[in-house]
């Protein structure tokens, strides 16, 4: 089984300021979730549910020097005709205070069954773009979609596992693969244009 100890870029461009910053935050995540593991016999946020997939994501942008607030409340377009805006709530929010540039997630989680099709993680990826898209663009400098898929109860982690959900990622704008807690777990964004 190939070695993966380490935060992996799956897609994006390195020279990008989301690539450079979001490399620098998530590096922090494998980490967290170790301490977890090691802590709750074998506990691992990112295998619970959403909340708590977010709350590590913000807990690693806190310890990698960004300023972190999860579901706060915020205007996002409402679904009607006029499309006037009404309160809601975004589930993450982070900024780097010195190169003043902050993002706006809107995070999904999927338990993935091991033959999961391209077409349903895009589907489930552009759902997370779509809820990003209904925030105010005035949240953050850039709003995110932000799929977290996690191998499903029943899947082996293999290397043919590993291959399959990379290859699927590649359809992201930014992908990354992390380790650190039970087993692989990864991150796709979709960047609102």
């Amino acid at each position: 089984m190939t070695d993966h100890r380490v935060i992996k870029t799956i897609t994006g461009d390195g020279r990008t300021r989301e690539v450079k910053h979001w490399t620098e935050w998530l590096k922090r995540v494998p980490s967290i979730r170790g301490k977890f593991s090691r802590w709750a016999s074998d506990f691992d946020p990112f295998y619970w549910n959403e909340a708590a997939s977010v709350a590590v994501l913000a807990n690693a942008a806190a310890k990698a020097g960004y300023l972190a607030h999860t579901e706060y409340v915020a205007l996002k377009r409402d679904a009607t005709r006029g499309r006037p805006f009404r309160q809601g709530r975004c589930d993450l929010w982070v900024a780097h205070v010195q190169d003043e540039i902050s993002w706006a997630f809107e995070v999904k989680q999927h338990f993935a069954a091991p033959k999961i099709r391209q077409a349903t993680f895009d589907a489930k990826l552009e759902r997370a773009r779509r809820d990003a898209s209904q925030v105010d663009h005035e949240e953050a400098d850039r709003r995110v979609g932000c799929l977290i898929m996690v191998p499903g109860e029943y899947a082996y982690e293999s290397d043919d596992l590993i291959a399959h959900f990379d290859s699927l990622c590649t359809n992201a704008d930014v992908a990354f693969r992390l380790n650190g807690g039970l087993r692989c777990i990864w991150l796709a964004f979709a960047l609102v244009t």
